[in-house]
């Protein structure tokens, strides 16, 4: 074939790997012929989806041959209710992947830059190099986004700043007043995008309030996603919060109908579900704490999380480890691919879930 066609083919793209999900159960139990599988890979939640939720499917059934509504009228009530913000100040996306992705295309070109951490979340760096942007990963402190450090790498194409918090793999998060003390600093056009993915698990008092920085600064988004907390992850929803100039810019390259019927119905239900919101989380304090000491008792080095994760490292082989926790029906996650070689990350599952990781786990070392 001719390579001419990949001459036109947008700078940062050919550098670019694609994301990599965690393994499917489906594959895992085609590959090494297995049954009970036990999916700890993607930091999803173990107790499923909202109850709430799951009884609103039904009530779509007469209405499939109908578009969805494109402006997501009730569920942007629903949100900017929840999160005490004008209906004006919410954007809608296809997991908050499209956010992020909206963010890009809409302040990053050719002749720009953005800044994030080095171990950072991946879509960072593909929507920036999708942009055709170049990406500057600062050096992470003690696993963490060492902001004070990222002053030193601003110039005049910088447009766009991602902090994730808490991230992901890392699992570490920035206090407020360390995330205050950076945007009295940060540029006014800059724009900064506060990755809030795993916020609900975080239950630190020092942590972040999202409303007192959106009510102060007008060049920030907060971004957060029905996938982890309210067991939503197939129907793929986000959001992301600003004032409503930043919001409207975005809607103006938001695809039509980009949020279906059965999302908005499901996360309506879902974002309200105290009962469920409440048991999940302490569902994963408790599995965070046991799996934190159990891989601490077999001498292996974890980083301290608030997520629903927890990556750890020690005397193995990544890819070797990985490979035989699969074999016995345990899919983890190898994140070389963040640059942390022979490190394994683990979602906090059921205490059953976790007891059997940690008993293969014991096995295998």
């Amino acid at each position: 074939m001719s390579n001419d066609i990949f001459s036109r083919l947008n700078p940062g793209i050919s550098d670019l790997a694609p994301y990599e999900p965690g393994k499917p159960i489906d594959d895992v139990a085609k590959e090494y012929e297995i049954s009970n599988i036990i999916k700890l890979a993607s930091n999803e939640n173990p107790l499923g989806a909202s109850p709430k939720a799951l009884r609103s499917i039904a009530d779509l059934d007469d209405s499939l041959h109908l578009y969805p509504d494109g402006n997501c009228t009730e569920l942007k009530n629903a949100i900017a209710h929840h999160e005490k913000v004008p209906e004006e100040s919410v954007i809608l996306g296809n997991g908050s992947n499209e956010v992020l992705e909206l963010i890009a295309r809409a302040w990053l070109n050719p002749s720009r830059n953005a800044i994030t951490s080095k171990h950072a979340f991946a879509v960072y760096k593909i929507v920036t190099q999708a942009a055709g942007a170049k990406l500057i990963e600062v050096e992470a402190k003690n696993w963490k986004f060492n902001l004070e450090a990222f002053h030193n790498y601003f110039n005049e194409e910088t447009a766009v700043i991602f902090i994730a918090n808490p991230n992901n793999p890392t699992g570490t998060y920035n206090t407020h007043k360390e995330i205050e003390d950076f945007l009295l600093n940060v540029p006014s056009n800059i724009l900064v995008v506060l990755d809030c993915a795993y916020y609900e698990y975080v239950q630190e008092n020092d942590y972040v309030d999202v409303h007192q920085l959106l009510n102060k600064y007008e060049n920030l988004i907060v971004t957060k996603s029905f996938s982890k907390i309210q067991g939503l992850a197939a129907i793929r929803l986000g959001y992301g919060l600003a004032n409503a100039s930043l919001i409207e810019s975005l809607n103006r390259i938001r695809q039509p109908f980009n949020i279906n019927s059965f999302a908005q119905k499901l996360a309506i239900n879902a974002i309200d579900d105290k009962e469920h919101i409440q048991k999940s989380i302490d569902v994963n304090q408790e599995g965070l704490k046991y799996l934190s000491e159990e891989l601490s008792k077999l001498n292996l080095t974890t980083i301290p999380s608030v997520g629903n994760f927890i990556s750890f490292n020690g005397q193995f082989n990544g890819k070797e480890l990985f490979e035989a926790l699969l074999r016995k029906g345990i899919i983890v996650r190898q994140i070389d691919l963040y640059d942390m070689p022979d490190f394994i990350r683990v979602t906090v599952g059921t205490m059953e879930q976790n007891q059997i990781f940690i008993s293969a786990l014991k096995e295998l070392l």
